[in-house]
């Protein structure tokens, strides 16, 4: 039976409203990040140099065909083993780990949206700002980027909207998001169905908000 009390009880823990916020957190950090740093790899993409457009064409394979389960891992676990360092390292958190894997992920995917988005300006707008005097950097964040921003503004939120359902699996590496606190509850009252459905709900409500913003 559905234990409509401990499914109520489960929605609203303090332990799982700071799980849902800490997997909203997890989402934008990893959004904003990526962002920024897929930029310069879109722009790389489709340069004329081919020593660095094979290096980013390199990075973009390679990162969307690792599973993000096998990054974290290697970030959270393998990374220590390589940099001892880290092993003591205060400041090397769970959350830290789970932020480099998955903008390291992100990144590769965003890319590709944005070399497409920035390939749709036409090459007449790069002539017409080179021959206002415009620098290629002013060019780019004056002229083509916002452009290119509208062409792909809703493939990015697609981007967000998985990104928060993949902080579900930031838990294999020990952060306090949604899934953690239910795996533990689920450890603790055996009830698979009520917390499975809280952690559902949660998820569902983080992705509508970020639909309706």
């Amino acid at each position: 039976m559905f234990d409509v009390a401990l499914f109520l009880e489960a929605l609203t823990t303090p332990a799982m409203l700071r799980g849902a916020f800490i997997a909203l957190l997890l989402s934008v950090v990893v959004f904003a990040a990526s962002f920024v740093l897929c930029l310069p790899i879109a722009v790389v993409l489709d340069d004329r140099r081919p020593a660095l457009r094979w290096t980013a064409k390199s990075y973009t394979w390679l990162f969307r065909a690792a599973p993000l389960l096998v990054v974290l891992l290697l970030v959270w676990n393998g990374l220590p083993q390589l940099v001892p360092g880290l092993i003591d390292a205060n400041w090397y958190t769970p959350f830290l780990a789970a932020v480099l894997a998955m903008t390291l992920v992100t990144v590769a995917y965003m890319a590709e949206i944005m070399r497409g988005a920035l390939r749709s300006v036409g090459p007449g707008q790069k002539a017409a700002a080179t021959a206002l005097g415009l620098r290629p950097l002013q060019t780019f964040m004056l002229i083509q980027l916002p452009q290119a921003l509208r062409v792909a503004a809703p493939i990015l939120m697609n981007e967000l909207i998985s990104l928060v359902k993949l902080t579900s699996l930031a838990y294999t590496v020990s952060v306090r998001e949604i899934m953690a606190v239910v795996n533990n509850d689920i450890a603790a009252y055996f009830r698979f169905v009520e917390w499975y459905s809280a952690a559902l709900v949660n998820y569902i409500a983080i992705v509508s908000l970020l639909m309706i913003a």
